[in-house]
């Protein structure tokens, strides 16, 4: 077993520094020989086909376990024939770089965990999501290919929403969400990482990525649907619209559902940034006073800041618990535990998920009991710095920070050529050649961002099962930034063929 995931992790390392190397080494041509071509068609067509095998790889490396270790090689293989088939099954990004050094200290903490069986989850699923993230940045290179990269975000977005109502075990904060929770029985069980349910921040820690785009999208089809009337006709248009709708209200309804006080505080930040971004520059200061106004409305309210401070603590707001900072001091022990952890393991970490068990050994909590799992440090960068140690944080951070200048340059160059398209295309709505990227480049932002606040005081680990939509995420606005940059900007995708009627 532990050879498997070594030779795996070795494998995609070569292949990393392969494709960023700088030096280009001239081989001599010889004449190809009949087992040569052979080699050759076999590994385009596995080259061709490699979502098909990651996508049979996906649940051995989501669930891994000694009996189902030879599946691990199906990854190397994808990637190995891509270079045999002369193609880059590692696409240059601007995020190569940092994934590198992602990679080497997941390496590294294979070596620094103290027991490499009970960090293999997490270690196989970052794995897959960095494999899913290239995958998608291929699949992107063609209008159709990202399209599809983007139904199958969705989708999966909204397959977790649909699986968190029949497997989440609820909480009690809002008593006006009881009578909706109360009938959603827990279903299903045993399933490994979560036998006793879903937990409701790990389920809104998911939804919080997809969320913002689908909202962002109903906008947009709403905004724009007398356009969409003219490129599709009605069915299609109608059907595109109630999809998009349906799909969003579901996703809201299982969020608010989960009572994840973080991931509301995310989601309603990163709306309100959405908003103030892409408003006019005089609603733009108008919404700059909404919060002082509120502020000044609470002060009034409340009578002072110390005052709002107790109000919270005692979860006297609102008279809901859901309201209530009861729990922060148990939350800033855990950041000191992490802390100290850090300070122990600063350059390679502890181990992929083993915070949660050495946490209990070496630096016991006071408001826990020892058999507790806390899960994870309840902060997305602490918890990284824990995994992969400092350096394996700055990598995550660099991740985070590149994509967001991406999403910042995508939507700048679309916007200019939004300009351009509605001045030659006088009285065409809304829709000009760039709005549609900067539409989506916003959404997908607006889902990090999101996340990025939740992170603050919650955390989906690295290589945690839900942080595959992160990967798919960062993606679709790779492959976005690197279209828009190019000239190849996005057409209306697959209906653009469909008659209209």
């Amino acid at each position: 077993m532990d050879c498997f995931a070594r030779l795996c992790g070795r494998l995609a390392l070569a292949v990393l520094v392969r494709q960023n190397s700088l030096a280009e080494i001239k081989v001599k041509r010889v004449p190809v020989k009949p087992f040569s071509s052979a080699v050759s068609r076999i590994a385009s067509l596995v080259d061709r086909w490699h979502w098909v095998l990651l996508i049979v790889a996906a649940p051995f490396l989501l669930f891994p376990s000694p009996r189902n270790s030879p599946a691990f090689l199906l990854l190397p293989v994808i990637w190995i024939a891509g270079l045999l088939a002369k193609r880059e099954p590692v696409p240059r990004t601007p995020l190569n770089l940092a994934l590198l050094l992602l990679f080497v200290m997941l390496l590294v903490s294979e070596w620094a965990t103290f027991d490499l069986m009970f960090s293999l989850p997490k270690i196989t699923g970052m794995i897959l999501g960095i494999a899913v993230f290239f995958a998608i940045v291929r699949a992107g290179q063609t209008t159709l290919g990202w399209w599809l990269s983007l139904l199958a975000f969705l989708g999966v977005g909204v397959s977790i929403s649909v699986f968190g109502l029949i497997g989440t075990s609820w909480g009690a904060k809002i008593s006006a969400l009881d009578s909706f929770t109360e009938h959603l029985v827990l279903r299903i069980k045993g399933i490994p990482g979560i036998e006793e349910g879903l937990n409701p921040n790990q389920l809104a820690g998911a939804l919080i990525w997809v969320l913002p785009v689908l909202v962002v999208l109903s906008g947009f089809v709403l905004v724009n649907h007398q356009h969409l009337l003219e490129v599709y006709g009605r069915r299609v248009r109608t059907t595109l619209v109630v999809a998009v709708l349906s799909s969003a209200i579901l996703v809201l309804f299982t969020f608010v559902l989960t009572e994840s006080r973080s991931a509301y505080i995310g989601f309603l930040l990163s709306m309100y940034a959405a908003i103030s971004v892409s408003s006019s520059r005089r609603w733009r200061w108008l919404l700059l006073l909404v919060p002082l106004i509120g502020l000044i409305v609470v002060l009034m309210w409340q009578g002072s800041l110390s005052a709002i401070g107790e109000r919270l603590v005692d979860g006297e707001v609102l008279d809901s618990p859901a309201f209530a900072l009861n729990s922060l001091p148990g939350r800033f022990e855990l950041w000191s535990r992490a802390i100290y952890g850090i300070q122990d393991f600063p350059f390679t970490g502890m181990g992929m998920n083993t915070f949660r068990k050495v946490v209990h050994v070496l630096y016991p909590l006071f408001n826990a009991d020892p058999s507790t799992d806390i899960g994870h440090a309840h902060n997305e960068y602490l918890q990284a710095a824990l995994d992969l140690g400092i350096p394996g944080l700055v990598a995550f951070l660099s991740v985070q920070m590149v994509t967001f200048a991406m999403i910042l340059q995508t939507w700048l160059v679309a916007g200019r050529r939004t300009v351009v398209a509605l001045a030659v295309q006088s009285g065409s709505s809304l829709i000009g050649e760039g709005a549609l990227p900067r539409s989506l480049a916003l959404g997908l932002g607006s889902g990090l961002l999101a996340h990025m606040i939740f992170g603050l005081t919650d955390a989906t680990a690295l290589g945690a099962k839900p942080g595959i939509l992160f990967w798919m995420s960062l993606g679709l606005v790779t492959s976005l930034f690197l279209r828009v940059n190019s000239g190849a900007f996005l057409g209306y995708p697959i209906l653009r063929d469909w008659r209209r009627s």
